[in-house]
């Protein structure tokens, strides 16, 4: 644990810690800070995390809520920190809302809380807010929730059917690395770092077994990470509350709710999924959506992965947080709140191009609002698919396929995510905007530098070079008809921004800016066994909002492997061909109710 900050010992905040009792007896460890130059009652700010309750960020919200005059209570979850009980990773345990709501009764019953309680965090500590909410504690007031899932079996541990392996597992490595099991014990840390050491090999061993995984050191931690690997079809461990909010999102009480996610963090359609169940509220529900990977803190990057966004892309989390908490749960300046933009996101583009000191692409932006989603005023995006490889306006000219020869020996690589490299396993793979080139710094890429679109299992589909230039903004949804001579295999989509060669990218530049994965099986019946029968698949909706310039290309990407951000799917055979079929009676194409805007146009 950290050591007490200077400002605590300065005489202006108490700190207290306290074992709080949960109703099945579980001591969690609790640290209260409370203004010793407040003489009445006041609001508390709680967050319960696994991340350890007094890591330098925790310490900092403290500072900044306290010197506001607020309480601030952080809490380790059960089986992190200090605390009691055992960690189920990734949101799986059943108990994070009985935890919370456990904890805001003990809150509620101190000398220093008035009884208004705010909570707040980032990804985990997002989603254990969300499982107190539907538990209608009546002392909950406001929540600033920072990209956090809807359903995590929908996104992130699995999406459409796929495991997300590169997600999952070193997440569980990390969690095992700091967890209370390897404190204790040397030879469990010196097995995980074992792992840690090793992880492209064990990769490359998936899918595992019992007592053969990289956290088999910890069996708690082994067990749900085989959980994940092997149940690809949603069940009641699925439908926990902490883990799917969206089972239960009848239950979420009317109170106000700022959520913030980013174009490459993991929960931006999660996030819009929240906004439109929570439109009937009465209460003000915001949203912020940026340009950051999902990792903490949150809002301070001026880039993700190769694209840099420029000074205007940050924001200042701890303004934004405690203006909010001052309007809504002391009133001061709360019609500031009412008369926000429901929506404000950055859109993504017009910048110069050029290479900045770091050597990424100047891919600029700027912050906008709107009331909607997507916003008013956009055109209907229409965008049919030729077999040539083609995406034109109009309908091709006749019908015709593309036919890919997949080698699953050989996976595309991960290059460009919505998901972060683990800091703990550098260059593991990419994350972020990314040139969509086979790359030599990402352990399981081939580095090659080729194009990912000279790939036989790869295929692209390209407008001509923009005349004017377009912005996409709002959901976009993929239309594809497939066949393939194997019905267990899998679909990886995404969106691109091509910039020309020129200048400082002689090969010009591909920016990754929207991207989804999707997994056919024998338990999904969608594809047939047969691949001269094709079978019309919707992929999305993919949220996104950038400008293409003018001479830029849009894109569209698409290939059956994304490894290691998705497993290989266990079903599928080593070799096997694949078709996307255009034009005629399978019309393939990229749609968008709203979402065009020409940026020049009067």
């Amino acid at each position: 644990m950290s050591t007490s900050p200077s400002w605590l010992t300065r005489g202006r905040v108490r700190r207290t810690t306290t074992m709080v009792t949960t109703r099945d007896g579980t001591q969690l460890a609790t640290d209260a800070y409370v203004p010793t130059d407040r003489p009445e009652p006041g609001p508390t700010l709680v967050k319960r995390t696994p991340y350890d309750r007094r890591s330098i960020e925790n310490l900092h919200l403290a500072s900044a809520f306290v010197a506001r005059g607020y309480n601030v209570v952080l809490q380790d979850t059960r089986g992190r920190g200090d605390s009691g009980g055992t960690f189920q990773h990734y949101t799986a345990t059943p108990h994070e809302g009985e935890d919370g709501y456990d904890l805001l009764d003990w809150v509620c019953g101190q000398d220093w809380s008035d009884g208004k309680v705010g909570t707040t965090g980032f990804s985990y500590t997002g989603a254990n807010q969300q499982a107190l909410a539907i538990m209608g504690h009546p002392a909950l007031k406001s929540q600033v929730i920072h990209d956090a899932a809807i359903s995590y079996f929908r996104r992130t541990v699995r999406e459409d059917g796929a495991f997300v392996i590169g997600q999952l597992a070193t997440y569980a490595i990390r969690m095992a690395l700091t967890s209370p099991e390897a404190r204790r014990d040397p030879l469990v840390r010196a097995r995980i770092e074992h792992a840690v050491k090793h992880a492209p090999d064990w990769f490359a061993r998936a899918p595992w077994r019992e007592g053969d995984t990289p956290v088999s050191a910890i069996p708690a931690y082994e067990r749900w990470l085989l959980f994940a690997q092997d149940n690809p079809s949603e069940n009641a461990t699925w439908r926990n509350p902490t883990m799917n909010l969206e089972a239960h999102i009848e239950k979420y009480p009317d109170i106000p709710v700022l959520m913030v996610t980013s174009w490459y963090g993991h929960h931006a359609w999660s996030t819009f999924r929240k906004l439109e169940a929570f439109a009937h509220h009465k209460s003000p529900t915001r949203v912020i959506v940026g340009t950051w990977i999902h990792s903490s803190p949150y809002g301070e990057a001026q880039h993700a992965g190769q694209a840099a966004f420029g000074p205007a892309a940050t924001l200042d989390m701890n303004d934004i947080r405690l203006r909010w908490f001052d309007a809504t749960l002391r009133g001061r300046g709360l019609e500031n709140v009412a008369a926000s933009p429901r929506i404000s996101y950055f859109v993504m583009g017009g910048g110069s191009g050029r290479r900045d000191p770091d050597g990424r692409i100047e891919h600029g932006g700027t912050w906008t609002h709107a009331e909607s989603w997507p916003p008013a005023g956009g055109a209907d995006l229409l965008l049919h698919l030729e077999h040539s490889g083609v995406l034109t306006d109009g309908l091709p000219p006749s019908k015709g396929r593309r036919q890919m020869e997949v080698n699953l020996e050989k996976p595309v690589p991960t290059v460009g995510s919505s998901i972060k490299n683990p800091d703990i396993i550098p260059g593991f793979l990419a994350s972020g905007a990314c040139d969509q080139v086979e790359r030599d710094d990402v352990h399981l890429s081939p580095g090659t530098g080729l194009p990912l679109s000279s790939r036989h299992d790869v295929a692209v589909f390209r407008s001509e070079p923009l005349r004017e230039a377009v912005e996409i903004t709002g959901p976009v949804t993929i239309r594809l008809w497939l066949s393939a001579d194997t019905p267990a295999c899998d679909l990886s989509v995404k969106l691109v921004d091509e910039y020309p060669p020129g200048g400082d990218w002689p090969n010009g530049f591909a920016i990754n800016i929207a991207e989804q994965y999707q997994r056919f099986a024998s338990w999904t019946g969608l594809l047939a066994d047969d691949e001269a029968v094709p079978t019309e698949i919707e992929v999305g909706p993919l949220h996104l909002s950038n400008r293409f310039e003018v001479g830029h290309r849009i894109r569209l990407q698409v290939a059956n492997t994304n490894w290691p951000r998705f497993d290989i799917n266990p079903e599928s055979p080593r070799r096997f061909r694949f078709s996307i079929w255009c034009g005629g009676d399978t019309p393939s194409a990229i749609s968008g109710t709203g979402t065009l805007r020409r940026p020049g146009a009067n």
